[in-house]
């Protein structure tokens, strides 16, 4: 069996990674296990074009860690699926799916402009450039321009629970999507996952 195994998805046409699918959906009902309320934020991280990259995963992995580190000594407990991605472009770009305890009603748009200040300080420029130059992008607007969902609410309890859930995997599968075009060299990191240990009471990285 190969070690990453990757799956097709009839209805859709693309490819995915089985494992990492599955890592997503055992993150999102850890979550809400323990929230009655998880809210999920999309965005991706870009970088500007006249700006040299090593190639490496450092610049994400460090605002990755600033952004989950103030918002989990704040108690939003965030848990996340992350991917990197390059095909012509000169830069990588990093996908992510962020999962919050939503209880404080934080809304999306806050938790956008926090990764913006720590993609800032990770690339040396200041929130508004990030902003500006929309390094970190919400991705609520389709290829066609069209308005659509950055994310959703998932509230334990609520009749529309297994609806919202399946959009929530749906939207999470997108980061796990097998890509042909992808020219990130195999010796490079392309997940980024959280997960919680059998007490479910901390979180780690894989």
């Amino acid at each position: 069996m190969p070690r990453k195994k990757i799956i097709k998805q009839e209805d859709t046409g693309y490819s995915f990674y089985k494992r990492y699918l599955e890592k997503g959906i055992e993150l999102l009902d850890s979550m809400s296990r323990r929230h009655r309320q998880v809210m999920q934020t999309r965005m991706d991280f870009r970088y500007p074009q006249e700006m040299d990259s090593d190639g490496s995963n450092r610049d994400f992995s460090i605002a990755l860690h600033g952004l989950t580190k103030e918002l989990r000594r704040e108690g939003y407990d965030p848990q996340y699926i992350g991917r990197r991605e390059q095909k012509d472009q000169p830069h990588q770009h990093y996908h992510l799916t962020l999962m919050t305890n939503a209880k404080k009603n934080e809304c999306r748009q806050g938790i956008i402009e926090r990764a913006e200040r720590h993609w800032g300080n990770a690339l040396g420029m200041t929130r508004d450039e990030i902003h500006e130059k929309q390094l970190v992008y919400p991705c609520n607007r389709d290829k066609d321009g069209a308005h659509r969902p950055n994310g959703y609410t998932l509230t334990r309890g609520t009749g529309n629970y297994a609806k919202t859930r399946s959009k929530m995997i749906g939207q999470m599968s997108y980061l796990t999507k097998h890509v042909d075009e992808d020219t990130t060299p195999s010796t490079t990191r392309k997940f980024f996952v959280s997960q919680f240990t059998r007490s479910e009471n901390t979180a780690t990285e894989e």
